[in-house]
């Protein structure tokens, strides 16, 4: 009974066998595909500050045990003649399948830039598998085209000629994300002057100055129009010339695109003023 039992045993494994032979096919003995992670989106902030980057599966870094990744596992380049990638920071959780890159970068970008964005070596990122990202992944995406944003500061020279027989000491312009502004200008006697509204950019075709619409809310409602061109440099500076039109005041005539700077009504050249960046980040309120 015991020897009957065993061959029935015997003879229940060497069907199973035989069954589990047939279903592999021919192919039985190929090893299985085994695939690394992918990138599956990337997005840059309007300020080109932070990029978020998406993974197929969750990620960790090569080489060490549930490791976050860090600045080192990416490779990170940039197509541009006027922006410089200075440096990156990386926020990550061990096993998460996002991360964030800090971006450092030196100069003002037009939205032409493309940052690319590839694992650092063979053993960079690796899944829950360990299986590592194939080094010939990348995913890429444009820095965001600013425009006026940012704050400005113009003094001395820099000013206009209509500002200094005004006055005028100082001029900080701060424009926001959020499309609202503050505009701030101090005489040289101490007497500091708030101006507050939201405002409208646009590029123009056929010409690389721009358009700006502010409507100032406080401390009292009133419409300026004109024009700017942001310039790239060691700092960057910024041209800007603009004019009230509503309440309208006689004669005057805000500055055109196509006419350039010197065309507002009135004034002319002595309404042109230079501003300087002071930061490419500004504050959601101050």
């Amino acid at each position: 009974m015991k020897n009957f039992i065993r061959y029935t045993l015997l003879m229940a494994a060497a069907v199973v066998g035989t069954l589990m032979v047939a279903c592999s096919g021919d192919d039985g003995d190929d090893p299985a595909v085994v695939s690394g992670p992918a990138f599956a989106a990337i997005e840059i902030t309007p300020d080109n500050r932070i990029v978020f980057v998406d993974f197929s599966e969750p990620v960790s870094k090569g080489g060490v045990y549930m490791q976050p990744l860090t600045a080192e596992c990416f490779s990170v380049s940039l197509e541009s003649d006027k922006v410089t990638l200075d440096s990156i920071k990386v926020i990550h959780s061990a096993g998460n399948a996002s991360a964030m890159i800090l971006l450092y970068l030196k100069g003002r970008s037009s939205g032409e830039e493309v940052l690319t964005i590839r694992p650092a070596n063979p053993e960079a990122i690796i899944n829950a598998r360990s299986v590592a990202m194939n080094t010939s992944a990348s995913i890429s995406g444009n820095l965001s085209d600013p425009g006026i944003i940012g704050r400005w500061v113009s003094a001395g020279d820099n000013l206009s000629e209509l500002f200094r027989q005004f006055g005028f000491d100082t001029v900080s312009m701060l424009f926001r994300y959020d499309g609202t502004y503050v505009y701030t200008s101090v005489t040289t006697g101490g007497i500091r002057n708030v101006l507050t509204g939201t405002f409208v950019q646009q590029k123009n075709s056929g010409t690389a100055i721009r358009s700006v619409r502010m409507n100032q809310l406080n401390p009292v409602a009133a419409t300026i129009e004109g024009i700017f061109l942001p310039e790239n440099g060691d700092p960057v500076t910024m041209k800007y010339e603009t004019a009230q039109t509503e309440p309208a005041v006689a004669g005057l005539t805000p500055p055109t695109p196509e006419a350039g700077f010197g065309s507002t009504g009135l004034t002319g050249s002595d309404n042109t003023q230079t501003y300087i960046l002071v930061s490419s980040f500004p504050p959601d309120s101050i």
